[in-house]
């Protein structure tokens, strides 16, 4: 049963090749923890195809960072 719920190396869920097909824009940031890998950040970037990776380490996600760089990515939405 594992085998066939878990049949590639990446996190189950939609395929790449519909994510590639995604027109809407994403905010990728990456985390850094048992359940959250800097490389699975950098694959949902790759996947997306309007995504914007904030590349700024965990430690440098803040309070005062985060929501700054959320209206940030909002705010350019919008003006499309």
């Amino acid at each position: 049963m594992a085998r066939g719920l878990f049949d590639r190396d990446t996190a189950p869920g939609a395929e790449p090749e519909d994510m590639l097909r995604l027109d809407i824009p994403a905010l990728v940031v990456p985390g850094r923890d048992a359940t959250h890998a800097t490389s699975a950040a950098r694959y949902l970037e790759e996947c997306l195809p309007k995504a914007q990776y904030w590349d700024v380490p965990v430690g440098g996600q803040t309070e005062e960072t985060a929501p700054a760089r959320m209206l940030e990515f909002l705010e350019a939405v919008e003006r499309r």
